[in-house]
């Protein structure tokens, strides 16, 4: 690699950095950190908000709109969303990174997976892959690029910061701080959990959520049974419908996940609420699937009313030719750690589907090595806190340098 003698010691830093992460792991696993959790979410940023102050030019907090629900009665109703948590460094220099992350994880406040154990080469612990790990990662890697911008005087990279709250339930609200800081950047790195082999992801699927209220009468069920209109009923026969629909695109799969409604048992249920979530490869399935919906919603059962609500909240990310060779470049730089480095694609979604969507490309699996995630048997491969924090440093070194002799040509 170039500038070798700038580079290698501050590896061999980073390499002396794996106590002081794995204790910060630890204190930050536990505290919960649930999506809906504010005051926990509230605790964590003020630690990240501290650690990310010490290297960024500016540093802050930034509220999001609240998140829109259909509840159990078919009824819309806000739910607050933590704030993101900005930083910015060099904002001013010709090319810029995106480097981001979520704060949030799937436990909540109430959940019985709260300890954090350290075994002899796993950490376990709600969030210590997805995606506490990346948090740290991401913040060591930023110390050690800024030790090489001050000795190498390379100040032709910047770098934003975003680290939201709100990514396990589809970053609603978050999903405008992408729109606003991916403006400009010439690439991103994100944070989610590597592929427990310390593969990268490619491809990723595009995914929406979605409910549809259905309306009918309620009626008495011994002595008006007739006058009622069946809302279960109808949300049954829409709820296979749906899930006939699989098969109906390549790789594209609906998955029907609750039917919310219905009451006493001598009343005919006037409400019911179908929710469901669809994986699909290319946004011309989306076009397609969206006019199979609109045809549905206009075609009840007599006496059925029906309302659509939700969306398509993460696009297809698909490999261009921007982003294969933005992963050669992460996957070179594997290559002078040892790393053999391969990718992979996925149904799973995270922001590297709204950042990719929005022009920038970007490696979203920066995170550390790990599995179970969303499970009380989460864990991260030790090793990997150091590993992925040179991976994240070779790779902006690669990108500044690169972008420095772009610019002296």
């Amino acid at each position: 690699m170039a500038l070798e003698s700038e580079v290698q010691p501050i590896l061999s830093w980073l390499q002396n950095q794996q106590p002081a992460m794995e204790s910060k792991l630890v204190t930050w696993a536990a505290i919960n950190s649930g999506t809906h959790n504010l005051n926990g979410l509230s605790q964590i940023i003020e630690v990240v908000l501290e650690e990310l102050a010490e290297i960024c030019e500016e540093v802050h907090t930034q509220n999001v709109s609240p998140r829109t629900m259909v509840d159990a009665h078919g009824d819309l109703q806000e739910q607050l969303l933590a704030p993101g948590l900005i930083g910015i460094c060099r904002a001013t220099s010709p090319h810029q990174a995106i480097l981001a992350i979520h704060l949030d994880t799937v436990y909540p406040a109430d959940s019985f997976f709260q300890r954090v154990t350290v075994e002899a080469d796993q950490i376990h612990g709600p969030g210590v892959a997805d995606a506490k790990g990346g948090v740290i990662v991401l913040l060591t890697a930023l110390r050690a690029f800024e030790r090489y911008v001050a000795t190498s005087g390379n100040n032709h990279l910047g770098w934003r910061v975003v680290l939201n709250c709100d990514e396990e339930i589809g970053s609603p609200g978050s999903a405008e701080l992408f729109r606003q800081y991916a403006v400009g950047a010439d690439f991103g790195l994100l944070f989610e959990p590597s592929l427990p082999n310390g593969h990268l992801v490619g491809v990723r699927k595009g995914s929406g959520n979605f409910e549809i209220v259905v309306r009918g009468q309620s009626a008495h069920a011994g002595r008006e049974f007739s006058k009622g209109r069946n809302a279960i009923i109808a949300a049954a026969r829409l709820a296979q419908t749906l899930h006939d629909l699989n098969g109906h695109w390549p790789e594209t799969t609906i998955n029907v996940a609750k039917i919310d409604g219905g009451g006493p048992s001598n009343v005919v249920p006037d409400t019911a609420v179908v929710r469901f979530n669809i994986r699909y490869p290319t946004v011309e399935v989306e076009r397609q699937f969206a006019e199979e919906l609109d045809r549905l919603i206009r075609s009840p059962d007599e006496g059925i009313t029906l309302a659509l609500h939700g969306g398509f909240f993460a696009p297809p990310k698909p490999m261009t030719t921007e982003q294969e060779e933005f992963l050669r470049t992460v996957q070179a730089c594997g290559k002078t750690l040892g790393l053999n480095l391969a990718w992979e694609s996925t149904g799973g979604v995270c922001d590297g589907n709204r950042l990719a969507a929005l022009g920038v490309p970007n490696v979203d699996t920066m995170g550390v090595r790990g599995g179970n995630i969303h499970s009380p048997q989460e864990y991260m491969l030790r090793d990997s806190l150091v590993e992925r924090s040179q991976l994240t440093f070779l790779t902006l070194v690669t990108m500044a340098e690169r972008f420095r002799q772009a610019d002296l040509q």
